[in-house]
């Protein structure tokens, strides 16, 4: 397999190389050269016009990001950064890239040393505590569920090699 496989390698690059080596044309030429090679053009694509983009044509851009929503004629929801179609219904949701995802952690409230409450400044308490958002019981609850998911696909796995009679 060893041997196949390096055989394999060996005949493409023969081939990737024949044209610009022994394969000659009618000329007695090499059928390509490496000066016919070149990178393609990459520019910036023209926006259609009419398209309202924020932060283009001067806009001020509000950091937002657009998306399109419509349901096409196969009644499926169709999502897209470009508007549908002409003459179809549709809905501009925007999306902030900024936005923070996970809901943060909230620290204890703890009372400020200050002379308008009438601490001192070696009653002071500890350092905060930062607040745990998780609770036991839900997580003993989310480690049952994970077991039983685990006992169900070791169940399925045991039907399927029955099945195939391993």
């Amino acid at each position: 397999m060893k041997l196949f496989g390096k055989l394999l390698i060996a005949a493409l690059v023969i081939a990737g190389l024949a044209p610009f080596t022994f394969l000659k044309g009618k000329d007695g030429r090499p059928l390509m050269s490496f000066d016919q090679l070149s990178m393609p053009e990459l520019g910036i694509p023209d926006l259609p016009e009419g398209v309202d983009l924020p932060g283009i044509d001067g806009a001020e851009p509000d950091g937002r990001d657009i998306v399109y929503q419509w349901t096409d004629a196969d009644g499926l929801i169709q999502f897209s950064t470009r508007p549908p179609p002409a003459g179809v219904e549709f809905s501009v949701k925007g999306y902030d890239p900024n936005t923070n995802l996970i809901q943060s952690v909230k620290p204890k409230e703890a009372p400020v040393a200050d002379a308008a409450r009438g601490l001192q400044p070696e009653q002071t308490p500890p350092d905060v505590e930062i607040g745990n958002p998780y609770s036991p019981e839900n997580v003993r609850k989310l480690i049952d569920d994970a077991t039983q998911v685990q006992e169900v696909i070791n169940q399925r796995y045991q039907q399927q090699e029955a099945l195939m009679g391993r």
